[in-house]
């Protein structure tokens, strides 16, 4: 199961919390490795938050209305080696085609340089590929609560 693949429980609260910093250097505007970026939004306010988790281990929080990312904090090695596993592997994001985002959506992307592949989905009716939501699961449960952008 992807899931349990992905992320354990007792490595869900793995994350290192990030000190506050005045200055950034790296974001992901900025980085050239790799990427997955993770988020939802639409419905009546618009609003979206997007989550980036580099492949360095620092993961980083965006809601649109936000002009700079929040530095949430650090993903062990051994977490953020998997999650790229399976988004390029078991998901298969490079080759999977589907855009079918709803008035409220979700959505994986990867990405590198100029290189981006992203699926979303949301709309009723249509068969989202069953890893996708699991790794969305999965990825947000790798966020603390208290971690995540409001």
């Amino acid at each position: 199961m992807l899931v349990s693949a992905f992320i354990g429980t007792s490595q869900a609260q793995s994350i290192q919390a990030a000190a506050p910093k005045t200055h950034q250097v790296v974001t992901p505007a900025t980085y050239k490795g790799k990427q997955i970026v993770v988020g939802s939004g639409g419905g009546f306010t618009g609003f979206s938050t997007t989550y980036y988790l580099l492949d360095n281990g620092q993961i980083y929080g965006k809601r649109n209305r936000d002009t700079t990312f929040t530095l949430i904090g650090k993903q062990t090695a051994a977490n953020t080696k998997r999650a790229f596993t399976v988004i390029e592997t078991k998901c298969q994001i490079k080759t999977t085609q589907f855009n079918n985002p709803g008035n409220t959506y979700q959505f994986v992307q990867w990405r590198q340089g100029g290189q981006r592949y992203k699926v979303a989905w949301g709309e009723p009716g249509k068969t989202v590929p069953p890893d996708y939501p699991r790794f969305f699961d999965s990825f947000m449960a790798m966020i603390p609560a208290t971690l995540q952008v409001k």
